[in-house]
């Protein structure tokens, strides 16, 4: 019985434990072939619905909890099922590497039965289960709102000429440094800094070989730490979409406040189209050099369509006003009252010389 007793109750180490690779500007999980790109994995973390994996686990403990031989081993295989779906751990999840049904062979016919006794006698496993839930809506609360805070201090649109706010300095900026120690990011001193191994290693990706670096997570809390520091080092972080409100990847050198899923309602438009002409229309809306230019195009396309004008002196046309239009937002933006007032009226001459 020492025999099964290895196999059987003691958790299977794939199933729990993730192997990843970090490298330069990508990372790679267990024998996964293709990369995954920084904060990936926290993007959806952020946006799964936890509530079929809640759903399988409390019929599990409940049959736990009351010795119900009779329904503890479908209930476990239920729960299974539902801890392959998850983020991360479904890149370890494999039928045959089961925690119990591993070694099935080994049992006789009374193998339901034999497997319902060290269901009940592994409380390790019942364990494991409820940190990975205890974990993912940890991870739903205080890492959105830590995300929430740290953009929150950046504008959500940049500007055109507007320098970007490194991810590090807004973390500053939003008075959030004294949290990044913990991996807990500040609400819970009892969740200590990720425990992990970690070994160097030559691995082969598209571009030719590189040393990364593997690091052994027993949590996926402590996995995700790691990933969002990375993550901020390198330019990736999750960002909420303006519009539907759910998580996206921020990458280096973009600047969106929108994704680009189908927008609620829609059957075609995406929330960055809709973002886009919600930022347009917000601009022309609120800023009398943009309301300027927009009647001066509307004067001019429409002499397009009149044939009045040709399409290509339309376009020579468009790209010289918006030269005048974003130096006279330059210098709007420097002046007051009557000063602005006049910047005003030399863009609408400048724009109607033609």
């Amino acid at each position: 019985m020492n025999f099964l007793d290895k196999y059987i109750v003691d958790p299977n180490y794939s199933v729990f434990h993730a192997h990843i690779y970090f490298g330069d500007e990508e990372y790679w999980i267990g024998n996964r072939s293709s990369p995954i790109s920084y904060c990936e994995i926290l993007t959806q973390v952020l946006n799964y619905d936890l509530a079929p994996y809640r759903a399988a686990l409390d019929h599990y403990l409940d049959c736990f909890d009351h010795k119900n031989s009779e329904e503890i081993v479908a209930a476990h295989d239920n729960l299974y099922l539902a801890f392959g779906k998850l983020p991360l751990y479904e890149h370890f999840y494999r039928k045959k590497n089961h925690p119990y049904r591993t070694r099935m062979e080994l049992i006789g016919d009374d193998r339901e039965e034999t497997l319902a006794k060290y269901i009940f006698r592994d409380t390790s496993t019942r364990d494991r289960y409820l940190q990975v839930r205890d974990d993912i809506e940890f991870i739903q609360g205080r890492y959105a709102w830590f995300l929430d805070e740290m953009l929150g201090s950046q504008d959500s649109g940049k500007k055109k000429g507007q320098r970007k706010i490194p991810l590090a300095e807004q973390i500053a900026k939003a008075n959030l440094s004294s949290l990044v120690i913990d991996a807990s990011l500040g609400e819970n001193k009892i969740v200590d800094l990720p425990s992990v191994k970690v070994q160097y290693l030559i691995r082969e990706t598209e571009t030719g070989n590189a040393v990364v670096e593997m690091f052994t997570f027993s949590r996926i809390l402590d996995f995700v730490y790691v990933e969002l520091m990375r993550g901020i080092q390198k330019g990736y972080v999750p960002k909420r979409c303006a519009n539907c409100g759910r998580w996206f990847l921020h990458t280096p050198g973009v600047s969106y406040a929108y994704c680009d899923r189908i927008a609620p309602g829609e059957t075609e438009k995406t929330c960055r189209d809709i973002g886009a002409v919600t930022s347009f229309q917000d601009k022309v809306r609120n800023n009398e050099i943009w309301q300027t230019h927009q009647r001066a195009y509307k004067k001019y396309y429409a002499r397009v369509l009149k044939n009045n004008m040709t399409k290509e002196e339309f376009t020579a046309w468009a790209k010289d006003a918006e030269k005048l239009r974003d130096k006279a937002l330059s210098e709007y933006e420097l002046v007051q009252d009557d000063d602005r007032l006049w910047i005003i009226a030399k863009l609408k001459q400048d724009l109607n010389e033609k």
